[in-house]
């Protein structure tokens, strides 16, 4: 079929990921186009043309069915696919049906890893795309447990393959080509150092001219994210898709290193994908759109929770399903508005930054913008958080009632002026100033500029380790009311007509206080209450026990809080953060009394350990 260029060229400029292309790649990309038009006629004949190709099309309707038929998504004007066969080298199973006859662009596979290999915008988006419909296709009820309860160390299928740093970036290369793999864990003394890519050689010695004599240490990434073999494929695909990588180290529980899992790998487990929103939301052509699918989220995770082990996880898909619609909403207002000015980075807080997330979570977000901001440049942020924080509460996530918020100024500054603000709290350490400087401390980066947001955090961890300030926190945290009383009797509250225990305030939050304020005397800064308990082992602020004892009065609680919050289903007359005992078995009843016992004696350990000067 003959191609109108100029209609070709202005359709892609306007569709992605071939908007993220440069002049040079995409007049490439228009010279390797095919133009196919598709009916019911001959619909097989093209998708089984015998060669896996990537498809956009350019006008129509269709479904995508998987091989038994089974509705996978429509396909319209902009939609992208056939990379998952690209990607995986997996045969072509699924099958389309025309619903309005149109045309379809397609490329050959050789012309898709040009574009991968030389486009890193074009790579993130079909890795961020296919992570995503990793979790998007519906597993079959005569298929295995879900994917994403497997622990990595079950999936690695090589040896490790490593290098030491002060090898040279041509014996890394040999290595590389002789182990036919495109990365290398780079291990001095059996202890992880950094990893090398294929990528890294190309952009950082080849592409500026270095010498292939140079050592490893000086271009690898160093300190790189990191798994443990006995983490859950799902933990693996929330950290490749947080830090946008493609590589991950998996380590033993000593910190040696035993492989690495890829992206690749992870697709290979497409055998029970449960269903996911997130290739729905990604795919929202406007806000409206955006906000109709996210109507459906709550029942989602409510069948999401049912299938699942560990339900805990619930928090966790939440606060990724809420990171992938503010970066949406974000993307959305820079189509309208243009690229921002200066750079900038959207933070999350509190239990987004955790992820922990329930249902009755609302927004906690905040802006950082760079010190070279123009005062007339101000009023793009401010409209864009405005947009993204009204956006995210017509999608479900509440609006701030403390209006901790990137559309309030308070929470929209340079980095200087985060920092002096935080002088301010940590000088006058108020219950006010105390709250917010700890709502921030959980802060993680959903959108924007990496390295001015890690400089800005890591100054402020610097912060916030002065002694008085921390005092100030500990005794915050002392005078916290733990339920549990004398006999070791549960101490209920009258709420709604019941009696009942806060399972968050009185529970969860106080185990993350303590938690936070160990990582902050330790410059620690990833946002996670487990997280930062895995990095608080071997400290001298916890022992093994207390440290395992705290996990898991903190996982007890927070599952219990997210089981009662399911089984409400929008009932608003129980609290949505509250439990009555007596409605609980005696085993949990025991657990609950046990989980405050481990937080009262932890509280009572924060002041005896300040009083000794930590």
């Amino acid at each position: 079929m003959a191609l109108d260029l100029k209609d070709m060229a202005d359709f892609l400029k306007q569709t992605p990921p071939f908007d993220m292309l440069d002049e040079q790649r995409f007049d490439y990309a228009l010279d390797h186009a095919e133009a196919i038009y598709v009916n019911e006629h001959n619909t097989q004949e093209v998708l089984r043309s015998g060669h896996p190709l990537l498809y956009v099309v350019r006008s129509g309707t269709f479904d995508l069915n998987d091989k038994n038929g089974k509705h996978i998504e429509r396909l319209e004007t902009g939609d992208v696919f056939g990379y998952p066969a690209l990607l995986t080298g997996r045969a072509i199973t699924n099958k389309i049906d025309v619903l309005a006859d149109g045309i379809l662009f397609s490329w050959d596979e050789a012309t898709f890893n040009y574009l991968r290999r030389y486009s890193d915008a074009f790579e993130r988006y079909f890795m961020q795309a296919q992570s995503e419909r990793l979790l998007t296709e519906q597993r079959s009820e005569n298929q295995a447990p879900d994917w994403t309860e497997l622990d990595i160390g079950s999936v690695i299928n090589r040896d490790l393959i490593s290098i030491d740093s002060a090898s040279t970036i041509q014996n890394a290369a040999i290595c590389m080509a002789e182990h036919k793999v495109s990365s290398l864990l780079v291990v001095d003394d059996g202890q992880l150092r950094g990893i090398l890519t294929d990528r890294d050689i190309r952009n950082r010695v080849v592409a500026k001219g270095m010498s292939y004599e140079v050592a490893v240490s000086a271009v690898m990434t160093q300190m790189p994210e990191a798994v443990y073999a006995r983490q859950s494929l799902f933990d693996a695909l929330t950290v490749m898709n947080q830090a946008n990588i493609h590589h991950l180290p998996v380590l033993d529980d000593d910190d040696t290193p035993v492989g690495m899992i890829t992206t690749t790998d992870l697709m290979k487990q497409q055998r029970s994908e449960p269903v996911f929103l997130m290739n729905a939301l990604f795919k929202a052509p406007d806000r409206d759109a955006l906000v109709a699918e996210a109507q459906s989220i709550p029942q989602y995770l409510r069948t999401f929770a049912s299938r699942v082990k560990d339900i805990s996880m619930v928090g966790r898909l939440l606060a990724s399903l809420t990171d992938g619609m503010t970066r949406k909403l974000i993307r959305l207002y820079e189509q309208s508005h243009g690229s921002a000015p200066v750079a900038y980075a959207w933070m999350a807080f509190g239990s987004q930054a955790r992820e922990d997330q329930t249902l009755s979570s609302d927004q906690d977000n905040g802006l950082l913008l760079a010190d070279n901001i123009k005062d007339g440049q101000r009023a793009y942020f401010q409209d864009m958080a405005e947009f993204v924080c009204t956006g995210l509460g017509d999608c479900g996530i509440r609006l701030c009632p403390g209006d901790v918020m990137a559309m309030n100024p308070k929470w929209n500054k340079t980095s200087l002026e985060w920092r002096e603000q935080f002088k301010k709290w940590i000088q006058s350490p108020t219950p006010d100033a105390i709250m917010h400087s700890m709502i921030f401390f959980d802060s993680r980066m959903i959108a924007g500029n990496t390295q001015l947001y890690k400089k800005h955090r890591e100054a402020v961890a610097k912060l916030a380790q002065r002694d008085i300030f921390l005092g100030n926190i500990g005794r915050h945290i002392g005078e916290l009311n733990v339920p549990i009383g004398l006999f070791n009797r549960l101490r209920t509250k009258s709420e709604k007509g019941g009696d009942y225990i806060d399972i968050k305030t009185q529970g969860v939050a106080i185990i993350n206080d303590i938690v936070r304020l160990y990582a902050l005397e330790q410059g620690l800064t990833m946002p996670a209450t487990p997280a930062r308990l895995q990095a608080l082992q071997g400290s001298r602020l916890l022992t093994k026990s207390d440290n395992q004892n705290l996990l898991e009065a903190w996982q007890f609680l927070t599952q219990l809080r997210l089981s009662h919050q399911l089984r409400l289903q929008g009932d608003s007359t129980e609290p949505v953060n509250s439990v009555d005992p007596e409605t609980l078995s005696t085993l949990q009843r025991r657990q609950m009394k046990a989980a405050f016992r481990i937080i009262k004696d932890a509280q009572q350990g924060v002041g005896f350990k300040l009083g000794r000067g930590m």
